[in-house]
């Protein structure tokens, strides 16, 4: 939690706390961690093996492919549904300089859904998840893993929150009337009379 709590500090407002982090599934990441690693690596160091000679050339080809291995697992890591204790972040992180985040407080969620289409979805259990609100467009996280879990751990904050603010409201209304009672106990408890 550490590193999440450093990574997405700058989504988060002053007091806020991050309660889990949401990830879309490594097999969403697979695909392009292989490509790179076959294209970036395996082909590299052949052909290393085959011209020893051009040692700069191959150590630059590796120096790209790490970049571009950081950038697959960033891209992966950043695209999340970040749960704290005031609302959800949704974060999508398309490169080193654009990303984009969208906050949705707990007690604007209308509902959410889950949703798992497809054979390696089912066998893997991983989908889209989906949360309902009634100004704009939904937050969606894409391809996240135990869709219902989500779904489920999501409603859990919601009520959790929205009860703390129950309580909040309820001490404040309590302090609102008592002090309402001491100053017209102060003031001779007298109702003025037209």
């Amino acid at each position: 939690m550490f590193v999440a709590n450093y990574l997405f500090e700058p989504y988060l407002e002053e007091g806020e706390k991050i309660l889990k982090v949401f990830h879309r599934h490594f097999f969403v990441m697979l695909p392009d961690l292989l490509r790179v690693l076959f294209f970036g690596a395996a082909i590299p160091l052949f052909l290393f093996y085959l011209f020893p000679n051009f040692v700069l050339f191959f150590a630059i080809w590796l120096l790209i492919t790490m970049i571009r291995l950081v950038y697959v697992i960033f891209n992966w890591y950043h695209d999340t549904l970040i749960a704290t204790n005031l609302s959800l972040i949704s974060v999508k992180w398309n490169g080193f300089f654009d990303r984009v985040s969208s906050r949705l407080e707990y007690n604007q969620i209308d509902g959410t859904a889950s949703e798992i289409r497809g054979f390696r979805r089912t066998l893997f259990n991983y989908g889209n998840v989906t949360i309902q609100h009634g100004s704009g467009v939904p937050l969606v996280l894409l391809d996240a893993v135990n869709p219902k879990g989500v779904e489920k751990q999501i409603l859990i904050y919601q009520e959790k929150f929205v009860s703390d603010q129950n309580l909040k409201d309820s001490d404040t209304l309590k302090n609102l009337l008592v002090s309402m009672i001491r100053n017209h106990v102060k003031s001779g408890g007298m109702v003025e009379k037209d």
